[in-house]
């Protein structure tokens, strides 16, 4: 029985840390999409939401690394659903399109349900007109 709960012990010592900067990163972030306005707010987190679900969902893309509601087209708001479908995000040095619908907390802080859609891979001859290039 000793031997369990110092091996219990131990774990939990090793997982703190871990734990720690996990919640610092989240602490970071909510910090930060705090200062945005609600607007604003509510297409990063949907943003952070999708990128979150490609990377959980494996491949083809999951190793996103920037994430656009409106780089193809304004998604519109209407009371705590946010919708578009002219997103786009970038995995593996390629853009894709997606569609999506996302709804929110009313303080725009949390992500209550995200649908998406991934479309095609848009044209590097479009990346320029559409500002992905620069991303």
């Amino acid at each position: 029985m000793k031997r369990i709960l110092v091996s219990i012990a131990l774990l939990a010592i090793a997982v703190s840390p871990v734990l720690a900067r996990q919640t610092n990163r989240q602490s970071k972030t909510e910090a930060g999409l705090a200062k945005l306005a609600p607007s604003d707010r509510f297409q990063q987190v949907c943003d952070i939401e999708l990128m979150e679900r490609l990377r959980r969902a494996g491949q083809p893309y999951n190793k996103p690394d920037s994430v656009i509601a409106y780089a193809l087209g304004d998604p519109a708001i209407s009371g705590d659903v946010l919708k578009g479908d002219g997103g786009a995000f970038r995995s593996g040095g390629m853009w894709y399109q997606y569609s999506f619908t996302c709804s929110a907390t009313p303080d725009r802080m949390k992500v209550i349900t995200l649908d998406y859609k991934v479309g095609q891979a848009v044209p590097r001859g479009e990346w320029d007109a559409h500002g992905l290039s620069i991303h």
